[in-house]
């Protein structure tokens, strides 16, 4: 193979941080060889323009029809001419300049490790529900400076600990075991389903947070309801993993979590008093929206679950199914 790594980014109108994501990734101190291979599914905004700025990008452009969280991984791990992929999102930022080094780190400690996801860093000024829930996920994996190696084994299955959490806005895969653990062809959470089919097949999943990002979004409170429920709805499709959704949780998970934002909001200080003040009022919607939209993910795929086995009973049994009659207007 021509290079030691390749860095994997997925483009679609993704102009707002882009040349800062690759900048960062061409600024790395590293005595590794690397390319870049950029998939852009039809952007129309400056996304390609920014690309063609950068000589050594390798672009591969495809139909926005053809895009596939899943499917589109899967033909850039079978573009890549190296041992190792590295995928960023279009506005994941590289933290420093060590960052491809760190996130490579993992896989020279065992010849299992087959994936690795690093660490994101909220942006500084993301609202306060955003930048405390991304924050809290990556210090629940451990120690900021050290690689943690998980696995599943029957020990850990009986103990429930095994660590399922895996993404590809900033994470690394062995190229060898690609035929053997691709990506699914989901609609989404390909990567928390990669990283189940890798522990599943005995491989070890990595967490290397020296290998961190700047990542985060900045939605309105209808645009955080509607990714929740996108997310929660996908989560189950691919991987099964559901949350908690009864009214009990609703209310008090609401009021537990907007607590949670105020303690954040009087630690943080990246923040000024106006977007304290901002944040503050607006809290309680924002975490009311994700208990709602957890709770009407839920009950969506409640109904789909039982539609889908009334079917499956029907075709077992012979019983034909119910004809209704139409009207044209």
């Amino acid at each position: 193979m021509a290079y030691d790594a390749t860095v994997a980014l997925l483009t679609f109108n993704g102009d707002e941080y882009l040349d800062e994501v690759l900048k960062a990734v061409f600024s790395q101190k590293t005595s590794k060889k690397f390319e870049v291979l950029a998939i852009d599914s039809g952007s129309t905004d400056r996304t390609l323009e920014i690309i063609q700025k950068y000589s050594k990008i390798r672009l591969h452009q495809i139909p926005n029809s053809e895009f596939g969280h899943g499917k589109t991984r899967n033909l850039a791990m079978s573009m890549a001419d190296s041992p190792f992929v590295l995928f960023l999102t279009q506005d994941a930022v590289p933290a420093h300049d060590r960052w491809l080094d760190c996130m490579l780190e993992p896989f020279f400690i065992s010849d299992k490790v087959g994936c690795a996801f690093g660490k994101q860093i909220p942006r500084p000024h993301c609202f306060v529900t955003i930048k405390r829930e991304v924050t809290s996920v990556f210090r629940s994996f451990g120690d900021s400076g050290s690689i943690s190696l998980q696995r599943q084994t029957s020990l850990t299955d009986d103990m429930g600990v095994t660590n399922t959490y895996m993404s590809d806005a900033n994470s690394a895969i062995r190229k060898s075991l690609h035929s053997e653990v691709p990506f699914r062809k989901v609609d989404y959470a390909e990567d928390q389903a990669l990283g189940i089919d890798m522990l599943s097949k005995g491989y070890l999943k990595a967490y290397a947070p020296l290998g961190s990002v700047y990542h985060s979004h900045d939605y309105s409170p209808r645009k955080y309801y509607q990714r929740k429920f996108d997310e929660y709805v996908g989560l189950r499709k691919s991987t099964g993993i559901t949350a908690a959704a009864g009214k009990r949780e609703l209310t008090l998970g609401t009021i537990k979590s907007t607590l949670q934002d105020y303690i954040f909001l009087t630690q943080d200080s990246e923040m000024g008093w106006a977007e304290k003040t901002h944040d503050f009022f607006l809290a309680p919607f924002y975490n009311l929206g994700l208990r709602l939209a957890i709770r009407k993910a839920a009950r969506d795929l409640k109904d789909v679950d039982i539609k889908r086995h009334s079917l499956e009973f029907n075709a077992r049994n012979n019983i034909p199914r119910r004809s209704g009659k139409s009207v044209r207007h």
